[in-house]
């Protein structure tokens, strides 16, 4: 299967921006949901698969002393601002890559969203790597989808679900693997493990009308992705047609806008014992 492959740096930023906000009007307006204490000072917290720091610059605002954070980003492409954001480092790291070991148990809170199928067969291998970098006492918070198909789904969307099925096989990569999320942060000795699943509303099914056209904007931003890497597998995708793929994008848009859908997204997270 082809590398992580985008648009434009442009719009795959704007979209996961877009993201965010979406994913916010589901937690209250907060940016996460472990109980970070952010009145502390001092904090560092590391925001993996951070784009372009965005996510970052929102947690950053949230934070009483936010001059005396050490807040870095850190992503498998150069989508990183110039200037970068304030108070904000960015740096190239590949989850599947070896983290520096200068990090191991330094982090306060270690954050991660919408990459794990990157992993693929080796997805507890990845975690606990991850899981590594949070400090005693620290907590990690992890967010992946978990869709499932149900009767009433458009045609345009189970055609989505199944390209990116079909994608995620060749990666070795389970299309339920974050329903695994909690197991594997407990069998690495967290505690208080939370898992909350947020139903993820696009269009007219979304939670906050004002974030209905936001919503689908994003998630036609995600599946120009899906067209690209299809575009690249040798006699196309075997789950859809060749003529249903070519009509796709427009008619998943369409039916997005009309009918809605849902995005169920999987937050687990979990503290590190100790102090």
């Amino acid at each position: 299967m082809p590398e992580y492959m985008v648009s434009s740096v442009a719009e795959e930023n704007k979209r996961l921006e877009q993201g965010t906000a979406l994913i916010r009007t589901y937690m209250d307006g907060n940016v996460f949901l472990a109980p970070i204490d952010t009145t502390r000072g001092n904090l560092k917290v590391l925001d993996s698969a951070a784009s372009n720091g965005y996510w970052l610059s929102q947690f950053r605002g949230s934070l009483k002393d936010p001059d005396s954070a050490e807040l870095i980003g850190t992503d498998i492409q150069d989508r990183f601002p110039d200037p970068p954001w304030p108070g904000i480092s960015m740096q190239i790291q590949d989850i599947n890559k070896q983290w520096p070991e200068s990090w191991d148990a330094t982090f306060d809170y270690v954050h991660q969203t919408l990459v794990l199928f990157q992993a693929g067969p080796g997805l507890r291998e990845v975690i606990g790597s991850l899981v590594k970098l949070v400090k005693p006492g620290g907590w990690i918070e992890l967010m992946e989808p978990e869709y499932k198909l149900n009767d009433d789904d458009g045609t345009a969307y189970k055609q989505f679900h199944n390209m990116l099925c079909e994608l995620w096989a060749m990666r070795g990569t389970k299309s339920d693997f974050a329903a695994s999320l909690e197991g594997i942060i407990k069998d690495a000795g967290f505690k208080d493990v939370k898992s909350v699943l947020l139903p993820i509303g696009i269009g007219p099914k979304t939670k906050d009308a004002q974030m209905a056209n936001t919503s689908v904007e994003s998630t036609v931003g995600g599946a120009r992705n899906i067209t690209i890497a299809g575009k690249f597998i040798p006699g196309g995708l075997k789950s859809i047609s060749a003529e249903d793929f070519e009509t796709w994008p427009e008619r998943f848009e369409k039916e997005l806008r009309t009918e809605g859908a849902y995005f169920p997204l999987r937050v687990v997270y979990g503290r590190r014992p100790g102090t």
